[in-house]
């Protein structure tokens, strides 16, 4: 007699199939598709054998398709790495994503291939269809491909199987449902059906964490750590992108994690910049961690190299409220900054140095900055006090290696400030110092 749950027709072809594989001495089937030698006499899987759980299961339609669900998932973010960038999508609160592993088999001309429209999960009196995520593929919780048959494809030949993963945004406390094709029938005339669980043995959720130090100076370098645990009931898929504007480019994180388990990347970051004062480290769109840059603070008369291995030296720094020149006129309740600034291409390389016009030094007392005087009406200026020089360059072509430049620079200033009031603050191609007396 055939088993519960089978049709007569199936149990029949099953049990034929069975019985002449084992005369002729060889199994049936043959193919790749390990799905196709299901029977009843050597594949339970095609019995439904739990009134709540039917994973696993097959089912053959009237018109002799073949389908099975292999597996069922429960996540709440979708991640997909593509050739323009990354895809994550979350489901918002109150909501789970179910994906459900659906492969079907065209056994004879008269089967057809459901399309995505035709899978519904039912869950009480509320029918659910397929969540269309814009993408062909998932690169978390699975890597795998998404079912792709669309309305008005004729089928594959007979014997292909098609395979994929259907995505259904449902509420979150459904924890038990019906996955349906509409408009296909057994050979019993029942709906091709399977009841689900949506139970914590088939959810995979990733906590992830950052360890990016809270500051950090220009030219230093720091470590930050990237750490990821699947805290679900089963192994999964994980994949992400860290970026960071420390990074020269974005990285690829991929792991298969069993559930409790954990894994670390730690990536070495050298402060090459200022970045506006703060930096930060993102894993995928989830989650952010920022750190503060802080200028490095350097003694006047003391040299400073910068990542790009040009050295910056601020020394001299005086202020006066005559000059001996008729160049430059300090007017009623001003003085004037003079600071000699000496840039020097240590490297192997041509690098553009600081020009005059760019303002590349500011003195700051409080919280006002008063930049270098940039134009031309102190271009040939020479002093011989209270310092003994000619001004830094206004323009300069890009310098040789060993090249050094330097000069003085000169700053309107309010009479009152004292040279214990200020600082002098570097800001050239991305970087950030500070000389202080």
């Amino acid at each position: 007699m055939p088993k519960e749950g089978v049709s007569r027709r199936e149990y029949l072809i099953a049990t034929g199939a069975a019985g002449i594989a084992s005369l002729a001495g060889c199994s049936s089937g043959g193919g790749s598709d390990t799905s196709a030698s299901t029977s009843s006499s050597g594949d339970n899987s095609s019995t439904p054998t739990s009134a709540t759980d039917q994973i696993g299961e097959t089912r053959l339609s009237s018109g002799e398709t073949r389908l099975k669900v292999n597996e069922a998932v429960v996540t709440q973010t979708l991640y997909n790495i593509g050739a323009y960038g990354t895809n994550a999508v979350s489901a918002e609160d109150g909501k789970q994503f179910i994906l459900i592993d659906m492969q079907a088999k065209k056994q004879t001309e008269n089967g057809s291939i459901p399309e995505i429209a035709d899978y519904r999960i039912e869950a009480g009196s509320v029918s659910y269809s397929i969540n269309n995520i814009g993408s062909e593929n998932l690169n978390q919780p699975v890597n795998a491909e998404l079912y792709q048959i669309e309305t008005g494809f004729e089928g594959p030949e007979v014997g292909s199987t098609t395979r994929g993963w259907l995505v259904f945004k449902i509420p979150a406390d459904i924890s038990t449902g019906t996955l349906q094709v509409r408009g296909m029938q057994t050979q019993d005339d029942d709906p091709v059906a399977w009841k689900l669980r949506f139970d914590d043995e088939k959810t995979i959720t990733f906590e992830e964490e950052i360890d990016l130090p809270d500051k950090a100076k220009v030219a230093g370098s720091i470590e930050a750590t990237v750490s990821v645990e699947n805290t679900g009931g089963r192994t999964g898929r994980y994949t992400t992108v860290v970026t960071s504007e420390l990074l020269s480019d974005s990285r690829t994180l991929e792991y298969t994690l069993s559930p409790g388990e954990t894994r670390e990347k730690t990536f070495k970051l050298p402060i090459d910049g200022y970045y506006e004062g703060n930096a930060s480290l993102s894993v995928g769109s989830a989650k952010t961690a920022t750190m503060d840059i802080a200028a490095p603070n350097i003694q006047i008369g003391e040299t400073w190299t910068a990542p790009s291995g040009i050295e910056y030296t601020v020394s001299d720094l005086a202020l006066t409220r005559s000059l001996n020149s008729d160049i430059l006129e300090v007017g009623d309740g001003k003085q004037v900054a003079i600071a000699r600034f000496t840039a020097t291409n240590t490297t192997t390389e041509n690098q553009m140095l600081p020009e005059r016009w760019e303002e590349p030094l500011a003195i700051v007392t409080g919280d006002q900055a008063y930049t270098n005087i940039e134009n031309r009406s102190v271009d040939n200026l020479e002093l011989t006090s209270p310092v003994s020089g000619s001004s830094y360059p206004r323009t300069l072509l890009a310098s040789d290696p060993g090249t050094e430049v330097s000069g003085l620079m000169l700053f309107y200033l309010p009479a009152s400030i004292s040279k214990s009031d200020i600082e002098i603050r570097l800001s050239h191609d991305e970087i950030r110092a500070i000389w202080s007396p």
